[in-house]
């Protein structure tokens, strides 16, 4: 499994275009048929517009293998039941299985 550190991408994660230059920055380091978490330490916030577009891409990319580490960052919870209400995709399957991890 393949862990991307958000944390490389800035502690202000905001805005789709900011989203879809991070995924195009790691595309060529990743494996398209290995599974992918997503750690959110030391991110301050993100934005429900970067996270969607990051997401939509890695999902796309690796169909569906990404798993959402557990965080207690506020502006992640804020964004994730945002992204799954509004999706029907891999991308709110990805986030369904881990709002159901973090709430136990």
């Amino acid at each position: 499994m393949q862990t991307i550190n958000l944390k490389k991408f800035g502690t202000v994660l905001i805005s789709r275009p900011a989203g879809l230059e991070a995924f195009n920055a790691i595309r060529s380091q990743l494996n398209p048929d290995a599974p992918i978490q997503i750690d959110f330490d030391q991110v301050l916030t993100v934005t429900p517009s970067w996270l969607d577009e990051f997401l939509t891409q890695l999902t796309d990319y690796n169909g569906g293998k990404v798993e959402l580490m557990p965080t207690k960052n506020a502006s992640v919870l804020a964004a994730l039941p945002v992204l799954a209400e509004a999706r029907q995709d891999f991308v709110a399957a990805t986030v369904r299985r881990a709002l159901e991890r973090m709430q136990g």
